[in-house]
């Protein structure tokens, strides 16, 4: 089991990939504006993650099923 595995069919819609890609991104906007840069960089990351796993992994790797 992965932390977040791109092929689930919950990440097949482009919408949903981007916006669990920007969520965590605009989050760890909000803890740096608060003051709480340890917050923002733990979010920083996860959104940079969730990018780099939803976007180059699921373009770069075949799904289940989808080998012929």
């Amino acid at each position: 089991m992965k932390f977040l595995d791109p092929h689930h069919p919950f990440f097949k819609p482009l919408w949903v990939r981007i916006l669990v890609t920007l969520l965590p991104l605009l989050w760890a906007g909000v803890e740096l504006y608060n003051g709480s840069q340890t917050w923002a960089m733990i979010s920083l990351a996860l959104g940079f993650y969730a990018a780099l796993q939803l976007f180059w992994v699921f373009y770069k790797t075949p799904g289940k099923g989808d080998e012929q």
